[in-house]
């Protein structure tokens, strides 16, 4: 993946102004906070030029969108990424969110097996939220994190998250976060990996994803490969101004439980690309990977 292609990783803000956001919502309402923001997109689409045409592109090469459409598609995709990083704030300060469940007995059954799992997130809809809602009492679950995060979010995260039996680890560039990674699995804890983006390493699987050639990182399809793992999917869209709603899929087959690593990988990587399609054809509006995605 080319330089210009690549996301950065970092988290904008200072930590002082995640604070006063903090303390914004323990005394304004969430409809107030999304008025505000609404009122600032505009200056954002402007002056952050790259974000907005990768967007535009996607709307318009890969969902089929005309020129007017996508344009407007545009604001209302930069506006639902803004409401779901002001729910994680809001959630910081305490405010909670209606989620509906659907296929939890997915997640709930392989909770129940001795043997861990891997379950695939994307920049698709709030996945923060599913950490909220979407907990096991007898597996910890290791979310894996980009470095760049702020150490103040990843503190509030923390505290909201280690409640629910999940530790949050670290990509760190020295690579020791996949000895903490293996560990984990060995002992039939559950790992939570973003599936869409690269954590540093350049080698991808190339798959079809809405019509067109992409790139999907390859740690985490290898890893279930290796180790022949079972492997859930979950996406958390927003359904409303304090609701979401949380689906959960089964990616492994028992086809593929006979076939060869890289063979396996690669058909675990086309399945997500699949439900990935599926997903964005019925949510265009929540794909939040703001750079070229596409080859």
């Amino acid at each position: 993946m080319s330089e210009e292609r690549q996301w950065s990783g970092q988290t904008h803000g200072t930590p002082w102004m995640h604070r006063a956001l903090i303390a914004m919502f323990k005394v304004c309402p969430l409809e107030l906070m999304y008025l505000i923001m609404a009122l600032v997109i505009p200056f954002y689409m402007i002056f952050y030029r790259p974000g907005y045409l990768s967007i535009y592109h996607y709307l318009r090469r890969r969902q089929g969108w005309g020129p007017v459409r996508s344009f407007f598609g545009c604001y209302a995709n930069h506006f639902l990424f803004g409401t779901a990083l002001m729910d994680r704030f809001a959630a910081y300060s305490g405010r909670h969110f209606r989620t509906d469940m659907h296929d939890f007995h997915l997640f709930s059954g392989l909770s129940a097996q001795p043997e861990g799992f891997l379950m695939y997130t994307s920049h698709v809809g709030n996945p923060e939220m599913t950490g909220y809602m979407l907990k096991s009492e007898v597996k910890r679950m290791n979310v894996i994190t980009f470095p760049g995060e702020k150490s103040s979010i990843r503190a509030w995260r923390e505290n909201m998250l280690g409640p629910n039996n999940i530790r949050l680890i670290s990509a760190t560039e020295d690579m020791s976060w996949l000895f903490t990674l293996n560990a984990a699995l060995a002992d039939g804890e559950i790992v939570n990996i973003h599936a869409d983006r690269s954590f540093g390493s350049p080698k991808t699987l190339e798959v079809n994803l809405l019509g067109a050639q992409a790139h999907l990182p390859l740690g985490p399809f290898s890893l279930a490969a290796m180790r022949n793992l079972p492997v859930l999917a979950s996406f958390s869209l927003k359904a409303g101004i304090r609701r979401y709603n949380i689906f959960i899929y089964r990616l492994d087959t028992p086809e593929m439980a006979a076939m060869g690593r890289e063979e396996r990988q690669q058909a675990l990587a086309d399945a997500y690309a699949r439900l990935l399609d599926d997903v964005l054809h019925r949510h265009p509006l929540q794909w939040y990977n703001f750079y070229e995605f596409w080859n």
